[in-house]
C-alpha cells in the first residue's frame, strides 16, 4: 500500500501557495524599540546622545548593547559602561542593526504543537549561526560592513516565521512534517523579503532570502551580502537535516566571490570559531 505523504505534502504545499499568492500571511512587524531607532537614525541630524535616550527606555535593549560594546569584537583600549559612549563606539548604523539583530528574537517564539514550535526553535538555531559565521566572513571583504553581514544573515530565513505561523493556526498534525519542510524551501524566500522590504532594510539586504535560493547566483563585481550569507548558511546547514546539507560545494560561485575555495573556508571558520561562538552567545543572552 502506498503511502499517502506525497497527497499531503501537495496539499499543504497548494494551500501555502494560494495564500502566497493572495498575500494572505501576516508579516511580523519590526520590534517597536527597533523601528524607534531605526527611525531615528534615518534622520541625518541625529547624535549618539539621542539614539542612546532611545534605547535607554529598554534597560534590558541597554544593557546588551553595551555587553556587545564591550565584546572582543567592538572593544577599544577602555571598558565602557556608559550607553551614549557605546553607541559613539559601534557607530549609528552598527547599532540599528544590531538593535534589529538583538530584538527579533522574540519573533521565533514557537506557536500551536510541538512539532512546529520545535522547528521554529531549529530555524532560530540556525539563523544565530548563520549571522555568527556572516560577522566574521564580512571582515575580511571590502566594501561590507560586518553588522549588516550579521542582521542579514540572522533574517536569512525570517519568512519561515509567517508560515509556521499560519501552520499553527489550522489543525495540522506531524504527518505534515516533510510537506512543511517542502513549503518552507520554496515559500521562505518571498516572504523573507516581502519582511525585510516592509521593514525598510535596504536593497542589497532584502534580496538575500531571494539570491540565496539560487545556490549558483553568479553575478559581476565584488561579493555582496548574498555572497556570504550564502557561504555562511553552508557552513551553518553542515551536519543538519536540511536538503543543504547534502549538497557539494565545488562550483559554487559565492566561496569564488570570497576568493575561497571550499576546504579553505572550512579552516578559516574553524580559527574563528571563538568569534563565532562570541557573536552566537551576544545573540542568544
Amino acid at each position: 500500500m502506498s503511502s499517502p505523504a506525497p497527497e499531503i505534502d501537495n496539499k499543504l504545499l497548494r494551500h501555502l501557495e494560494k495564500e502566497l499568492r493572495g498575500r494572505n500571511f501576516v508579516l511580523p512587524s519590526l520590534p517597536d524599540s527597533a523601528q524607534k531607532v531605526r527611525d531615528a537614525i534615518n534622520n541625518p541630524n541625529v547624535d549618539s546622545n539621542q539614539i542612546a535616550k532611545i534605547i535607554g527606555t529598554d534597560p534590558v535593549l541597554s544593557g546588551r548593547v553595551i555587553q556587545a560594546a564591550n565584546s572582543p569584537l567592538f572593544r577599544g583600549l577602555d571598558r565602557i559602561e556608559d550607553l551614549s559612549n557605546a553607541v559613539s563606539r559601534l557607530g549609528l548604523t552598527c547599532v540599528r542593526n544590531l538593535v534589529i539583530s538583538l530584538t527579533v528574537t522574540k519573533l521565533y517564539k514557537g506557536e500551536g504543537k510541538k512539532f512546529l514550535k520545535d522547528k521554529m526553535i531549529f530555524i532560530w538555531g540556525l539563523s544565530i549561526k548563520v549571522a555568527a559565521v556572516s560577522e566574521v566572513l564580512a571582515q575580511n571583504c571590502r566594501g561590507i560592513d560586518p553588522s549588516e553581514a550579521m542582521l542579514a544573515g540572522l533574517l536569512h530565513n525570517i519568512g519561515a516565521v509567517p508560515i509556521l505561523a499560519k501552520c499553527a493556526q489550522t489543525n495540522i498534525s506531524d504527518t505534515y512534517t516533510d510537506a512543511l519542510d517542502d513549503a518552507l524551501l520554496k515559500l521562505e524566500p518571498t516572504l523573507g523579503q516581502w519582511i525585510m522590504e516592509q521593514w525598510q532594510l535596504r536593497e542589497e539586504l532584502s534580496s538575500v532570502p531571494i539570491n540565496i535560493a539560487d545556490i549558483y547566483r553568479s553575478h559581476e563585481g565584488p561579493a555582496d551580502y548574498s555572497d556570504i550569507i550564502q557561504v555562511a548558511r553552508l557552513h551553518a546547514y553542515r551536519g543538519t537535516k536540511h536538503p543543504l546539507a547534502k549538497l557539494k560545494w565545488i562550483g559554487i560561485p559565492a566561496f569564488e566571490k570570497l576568493n575561497l575555495t571550499p576546504e579553505e573556508s572550512i579552516e578559516a571558520i574553524k580559527e574563528a570559531d571563538a568569534d563565532i561562538k562570541e557573536v552566537m552567545q551576544m545573540l542568544r543572552s
